[in-house]
C-alpha cells in the first residue's frame, strides 16, 4: 500500500500540479457562490446552470489543465532535467507513453463534457473553448513557450478564461430563462464589471509569474534552445519587464480600489488594500533585487500568493452584493 502511495499516486497527483487545480476549482466556486449567486438572490433568482452542470463545467476545464500540465512535462523532459532533476517524475515514476494515454484520456472527458455543458447552455458551438484549450496547451508546450513571450501571453489569457468562462457559460443559458435575464438587466453591468476585473487581474500576475519563472529557468532554457525573453535579452531585462508589469498592475488595482471605495464596497476595498496592494508594492523591490535563480524562485512562490490572495476577495465581497 506505501509502495503504491509512494510511487504511484503521489506522483500522479504532484504530475497534475494538483495543487494548482484546486486554486481552478476553488476560484470558479468562489464565482458562482460568492458573486452570482448573491447577486441573483437580490432579485430573487438562481443561476441558469444548475449545480450538476456546474460541477460538470468545473471538472471539465480542471482535466483540461491537468492533460496541459501532463504534455508540459512531456514535451519539457530535457529542460527539468536540467533545470529541476529532483521533480522530474517522467521517466522516474511513469513511462513517457503512459503520460501520452493520461493526456488524451484527460482531453477527451474534458471535450465530451464540455460539449455537454455547452449543450445544456443552449449554445453547442460553445463547447469548442475545450478541444480548441486543449490545442492551445499543446501548441504552448512545443512551440509556443520557446518563443519570445507566446508562452507566457497563452498561459496568462488561459488564465484569465478560467474566470471568464464561468459567466460566458452563465450568461448563454441565461437566454433560455427569459424572466431571469429581465430580473437580472440591472445587475449584468456589475456583473460583467467584476468578472473582467477579476480576469484582468488573473491575466497580469500570471504574465508577471511567467517571466519570473522564465527568468528563474533561465539555464536550462538556454541549454535546451527556448528563445525565452529571458534568453534572448537576458535577466536584467526580464526583470524589469517583470518589474513594468507589476507597476502596470498596481495601477490597476488602485483604479479598482478608488472604484471600490466610491461605491458600497469599501470593505472589498480595505481587504485589496492589504493583502494585495501592499504586499505588491514589496514585490517590485523584491524584483528589483533579484539575480539569483533562488531570487527568482521566491518571486515565483510569492506571486502565486498574491494571486490566492485576489482570488478570496471574493469572500468579503459575497456579504456586501
Amino acid at each position: 500500500m506505501n509502495d503504491f502511495l509512494n510511487n504511484k499516486l503521489l506522483p500522479f497527483f504532484r504530475l497534475i500540479r494538483w495543487a494548482n487545480l484546486m486554486v481552478i476549482l476553488i476560484t470558479m466556486y468562489l464565482l458562482r457562490h460568492a458573486v452570482l449567486i448573491p447577486i441573483y438572490s437580490n432579485v430573487g433568482y438562481m443561476p441558469a446552470i444548475d449545480n450538476l452542470i456546474f460541477a460538470l463545467l468545473v471538472v471539465s476545464v480542471i482535466l483540461i489543465a491537468a492533460a496541459g500540465y501532463i504534455i508540459n512535462d512531456y514535451f519539457d523532459l530535457r529542460i527539468d532535467r536540467l533545470n529541476k532533476p529532483e521533480k522530474v517524475l517522467l521517466g522516474r515514476f511513469f513511462h513517457r507513453r503512459k503520460a501520452i494515454l493520461f493526456h488524451s484520456v484527460f482531453n477527451v472527458l474534458a471535450t465530451l463534457s464540455g460539449f455537454y455543458v455547452a449543450w445544456k447552455c443552449g449554445s453547442l458551438r460553445l463547447g469548442l473553448i475545450f478541444p480548441m484549450s486543449a490545442m492551445l496547451l499543446w501548441l504552448y508546450s512545443v512551440r509556443y513557450k520557446r518563443m519570445v513571450l507566446w508562452g507566457n501571453l497563452a498561459v496568462a489569457l488561459l488564465s484569465a478564461l478560467v474566470i471568464g468562462m464561468v459567466w460566458l457559460f452563465e450568461f448563454l443559458a441565461l437566454r433560455s430563462q427569459p424572466e431571469t435575464f429581465v430580473a437580472l438587466q440591472g445587475s449584468m453591468a456589475l456583473i460583467t464589471k467584476l468578472f473582467a476585473a477579476y480576469a484582468l487581474f488573473a491575466f497580469m500576475v500570471s504574465l508577471i509569474r511567467e517571466v519570473v519563472k522564465d527568468a528563474e529557468d533561465m539555464q536550462g532554457d538556454a541549454q535546451a534552445g527556448c528563445l525565452t525573453f529571458s534568453v534572448v535579452h537576458g535577466t536584467a531585462a526580464a526583470r524589469m519587464l517583470a518589474l513594468y508589469l507589476s507597476i502596470v498592475t498596481l495601477f490597476l488595482l488602485g483604479a479598482a480600489v478608488w472604484w471600490l471605495f466610491n461605491s458600497v464596497f469599501i470593505a472589498v476595498a480595505v481587504y485589496l488594500i492589504v493583502t494585495v496592494a501592499l504586499p505588491l508594492t514589496f514585490l517590485l523591490f523584491r524584483i528589483h533585487a533579484a539575480y539569483s535563480k533562488s531570487d527568482f524562485g521566491q518571486l515565483s512562490f510569492l506571486l502565486k500568493l498574491l494571486m490566492l490572495a485576489g482570488i478570496f476577495s471574493m469572500l468579503p465581497l459575497a456579504f456586501l452584493l
